[in-house]
């Protein structure tokens, strides 16, 4: 559970497309899965949403939005008080560090529509990529 746990933050870090690659391989186990449960969950119609999110393009859309927070919630890291960004932070690997403590930084203090969880994992995913492009990627 711990190994998954910390994949699944380092691919949250990077956020399923990287603009300069594929997903690293080390993620590729967990993708389909997480990435399979969240469309449903969510109930996005299509994938492209979600595509064009790891390529930095945001549609102000409810259901890529509550795809984004599956994607948080799969790996712990929402509740009712919001991202547990210092968990998101003791997830990432050694290699990541100096990245996610940037990347988290600047976006601690991202906030969404008053208890709208969905609203506020879009925003929080909007602001890591615009933290660091080169290092975000999306499940």
């Amino acid at each position: 559970m711990a190994k998954f746990l910390l994949s699944f933050v380092n691919i949250l870090l990077l956020v399923a497309y990287v603009q300069s690659g594929p997903v690293p391989e080390e993620f590729l186990d967990v993708q389909p899965t997480i990435r399979a449960t969240c469309v449903k969950e969510s109930g996005i119609p299509s994938e492209d949403l979600v595509n064009k999110a790891a390529k930095g393009e945001f549609t102000d859309d409810p259901q890529l939005k509550c795809y984004l927070k599956c994607i948080f919630d799969q790996f712990r890291l929402v509740s009712k008080r919001g991202i547990n960004f210092d968990a998101m932070l003791a997830l990432s690997p050694p290699s990541m560090k100096e990245s996610a403590t940037k990347m988290i930084k600047e976006c601690r203090e991202t906030k969404g529509k008053e208890g709208d969880l969905c609203d506020l994992s879009y925003e929080v995913t909007k602001c890591l990529y615009n933290s660091n492009p080169e290092t975000y990627f999306i499940l």
